[in-house]
């Protein structure tokens, strides 16, 4: 099981970002279902708790290749059998980059307060994901990435963003 997004967060920064929905992977993809079902959006789960997990394919996570070597693991001693794996926030970071919603970046602020990015990490790290390795084919998807990108690594350089980015 993969905890991605905003929820992830709370396993590393001490101001994570409160998130109503916990993004999954879940392998095998199958018993993301009975998940879902269980503590999805309009469920038991999410009537009582106000969260509710969301099971989404491995794709939707657009982090840097190396990404699974930074991640935490984590098992529960009452379910050995089942691990949790949560991406370190620098590859939370470049996941966010293509939307970079402005709660988005409120997450990446939180990230880089607690923990600190290069400029030229970041670039290494931006070489390393789908939209630039060619897994992301959408020319609309690349250029998003691309110009979020240029913006956080304007901004981390200690640059205002250019009004073009």
């Amino acid at each position: 099981m993969v905890v991605f997004g905003s929820a992830s967060l709370a396993f590393w920064l001490k101001d994570a970002p409160v998130s109503r929905d916990v993004d999954l992977w879940i392998v095998p993809a199958e018993c993301g279902h009975a998940v879902e079902a269980l503590m999805g959006e309009l469920s038991w789960y999410h009537d009582r708790h106000a969260a509710y997990v969301e099971v989404l394919a491995p794709e939707t996570f657009a982090a840097p290749a190396g990404w699974r070597e930074r991640a935490r693991r984590v098992t529960l001693p009452e379910f050995p059998e089942v691990v949790v794996t949560v991406p370190h926030p620098h590859d939370v970071f470049v996941s966010k980059i293509e939307r970079s919603s402005p709660h988005d970046r409120d997450h990446m602020i939180r990230i880089v307060r607690e923990y600190p990015l290069s400029r030229d990490t970041l670039a290494a790290l931006a070489d390393e994901t789908p939209f630039r390795v060619g897994q992301v084919r959408d020319p609309n998807r690349v250029a998003a990435f691309e110009i979020n990108l240029r913006t956080a690594l304007e901004t981390l350089a200690g640059d205002p963003p250019s009004e073009t980015s």
